[in-house]
């Protein structure tokens, strides 16, 4: 794998600002680069802003999606019901978060449509949460009636507000500045808070399999990796490179886990819905699932606390 170079822009690492990056893939719109100074994995070039934010309208209204696997995946956050897997999902995550400390304030990044608040707000949590989209946080207010704004996360974090627990799911490979991102939502923690994460996992079978058919081909078999790699993931996280990217913002682990996909929300043929249920037991056997689930503290509570960390894999759901 040769060190790359952009001939217009030389690509820069998101977590550590290192220009010195080893491409792993050649895509059809982008590379996909490990920094190697930290080794993180990131996308290059980056999608604009713009397109971004029209990608994530059209998801909230029209379902639309460069993934056909993924046409009825946002539907389910729509529905509070306890035949919803995606409801059963954010209680086992609160569940973990509860272990750490009791139901208090809780802030969600990246709240969508609300529902992960009205689990939480079941639970005895009280919700506030904040997300760039117009139509989602609409719902969250009318449907669940939640303290949702809609705006930049920065908003929130700069509100003085202190919460017991921050989450980001799935919101953290969005971000053009983790290290930034993740010291707004450190400052905005109460004593003894807590940040939940959720994003997928780099070091994953899916990249395992779709890698290998990619350097067998020569590099010309790229689209299992484009259904992973996907335009508004930014970064790749591995257990590694996460607890590196929170110690950058004066943050450790004390929880860490290994998920799966939940194959219910994906929109699959019979033969690859067999395919993945195959792979993904191999995964559990490896210790290669596709997800982390994290539970961060800023570092000096941490170091005062024994972790709850288990890198090895911990719950898997």
């Amino acid at each position: 794998m040769d060190a790359l170079r952009v001939a217009s822009e030389t690509p820069c690492c998101l977590v550590c600002g290192s220009a010195r990056a080893t491409r792993l893939y050649r895509l059809s719109r982008r590379s996909i680069l490990r920094c190697r100074d930290c080794d993180q994995v990131f996308l290059w070039p980056l999608p604009t802003e713009a397109e971004i934010a029209d990608e994530f309208a059209r998801l909230y209204t029209t379902g639309e999606n460069p993934l056909p696997e993924l046409r009825d995946y946002y539907r389910f956050c729509y529905d509070d019901g306890p035949d919803n897997p995606l409801t059963a999902h954010y209680d086992h995550w609160l569940a973990a978060l509860e272990r750490t400390r009791p139901p208090g304030k809780i802030l969600d990044v990246g709240c969508g449509t609300g529902l992960f608040l009205s689990v939480a707000q079941r639970r005895g949590w009280r919700p506030v949460g904040v997300d760039g989209s117009v139509d989602a946080t609409r719902f969250a207010r009318d449907r669940f009636g939640l303290e949702v704004t809609t705006g930049d996360f920065a908003a929130a974090f700069a509100s003085g507000e202190r919460f017991d627990a921050v989450t980001m799911w799935d919101v953290i490979e969005h971000s053009r500045d983790p290290v930034g991102l993740l010291r707004a939502a450190r400052g905005c923690l109460a004593p003894g808070g807590v940040l939940g994460l959720a994003t997928p996992n780099q070091r994953s079978v899916l990249d395992v399999v779709a890698g290998a058919l990619y350097r067998a081909s020569g590099g010309r078999v790229t689209a299992p990796l484009e259904k992973f790699y996907v335009d508004q993931h930014f970064l790749y996280f591995t257990p590694e490179t996460l607890r590196g990217t929170l110690a950058r913002a004066n943050s450790t682990l004390r929880h860490l886990a290994r998920e799966l996909t939940d194959l219910q929300r994906l929109t699959l043929p019979a033969p690859v819905r067999l395919g993945l249920r195959a792979m993904f037991q191999v995964a559990r056997w490896t210790g290669l699932e596709n997800r982390l689930f994290a539970v961060a503290a800023p570092a000096a509570v941490a170091a005062a606390r024994a972790p709850d960390d288990s890198p090895a894999g911990g719950e898997r759901s």
